[in-house]
């Protein structure tokens, strides 16, 4: 019983429906390195995704950290959360706030 509910589980969670998707809106700030701009946009590299908007700014008096709005059409929630996982465990990023609409 339970490999059914598993198999349940498993096509549930590859379903989409258009209703399902979302816009993900991703707000990160990072120190500011040479390979901080790579890094913030392989998670959406690694699902074959090209986010809708990149824009990244040092705005601190010093340089020292950067400021990126990532945007993404058509994701589930599952994998805008996936998204904002990955993009937390990057060494160098301070702060990510995640919307989905």
């Amino acid at each position: 019983m339970s490999s059914r509910r598993s198999d349940f589980n498993a096509a549930a969670s590859t379903q989409q429906s258009d209703s399902d998707a979302v816009l993900a809106i991703f707000f990160v700030t990072a120190a500011a390195d040479p390979g901080m701009v790579q890094r913030l946009v392989e998670p959406f590299s690694k699902l074959g995704l090209v986010p809708a908007r990149v824009h990244i700014s040092s705005e601190d008096r010093d340089g020292a950290e950067i400021s990126a709005d990532l945007r993404v059409t058509g994701l589930t929630r599952q994998t805008a959360h996936l998204i904002d996982k990955a993009l937390r465990r990057i060494v160098g990023v301070r702060q990510v706030i995640a919307l989905a609409e």
